[in-house]
């Protein structure tokens, strides 16, 4: 009788012994799970930043007295800005490197070329009124929503068409390192969490509702940059201030 009882708790116990295995194996398997769903989460994350946009925009900018057109080059570390005459051609170039922030500015016609250093604006703007509009729209295949920024010191404001999904985190750093002074670069990087996104079209009237500047996209190609697109000519000089 004793030996029959010692041989159920024996497998009582061996039992109790497999199920807190089993339990254990189940929190493992469980714990494993989670974080091979967030390492897969960071994973696709890094891929879709790693996919930005590469290829051209071409763009005009227009204010009170003249129209300009211009084709950004963008790889994910470097910009190319062409700025073309009215035939064509290309009248001057800029090449930004986005992490460095270095600018080199090429004059086609004297053969020139030197860098550029150029301080950030001490514009106050801190009583920019920045909005998200509900308002939506397709633009050259792209849904793109509308924001607003406005601001009572300038007595101005600035709507922008800006590209819903975005993937354009070279503008940000583009703008950053131009430290461009006018109103629509200006306004733009008052927007919270901008990064990635890019206005195709922005534009800056006076409170009195005219037109003062207007920046429109004409047409995207996503492609492969050349990287000779970065290269100073052949026989340029460098320029010293």
């Amino acid at each position: 009788m004793c030996k029959s009882i010692y041989f159920f708790k024996s497998i009582f116990s061996s039992i109790s012994l497999i199920i807190s295995n089993l339990v254990l194996l189940k929190l493992t398997i469980m714990n494993f799970l989670k974080s091979f769903t967030l390492t897969l989460c960071l994973i696709i994350t890094t891929v879709i930043m790693a996919q930005s946009f590469e290829g051209t925009i071409e763009f005009t900018k227009k204010n009170y007295f003249d129209e300009t057109k211009y084709i950004y080059y963008i790889t994910t570390k470097k910009v190319r800005i062409d700025e073309l005459k009215k035939d064509g051609e290309i009248s001057g170039t800029m090449f930004i490197d986005l992490k460095s922030k270095k600018v080199t500015a090429i004059n086609h016609d004297r053969k020139l070329h030197m860098n550029i250093e150029s301080k950030p604006s001490v514009k106050d703007l801190s009583n920019s009124e920045i909005f998200k509009t509900t308002e939506k729209k397709n633009i050259l295949g792209y849904n793109c929503v509308k924001w607003t920024v406005s601001n009572p010191d300038f007595k101005s404001k600035a709507t922008y068409w800006v590209i819903e999904k975005g993937n354009y985190f070279f503008f940000k750093d583009l703008l950053t390192a131009l430290n461009r002074k006018d109103k629509e670069a200006l306004y733009f990087m008052q927007i919270p969490e901008n990064a990635g996104f890019f206005p195709i079209i922005g534009e800056e009237k006076g409170f009195d509702g005219k037109l003062k500047s207007k920046l429109e996209t004409t047409k995207m190609t996503r492609q492969k940059i050349n990287p000779n697109k970065f290269k100073i000519p052949a026989g340029y000089q460098e320029f010293k201030m």
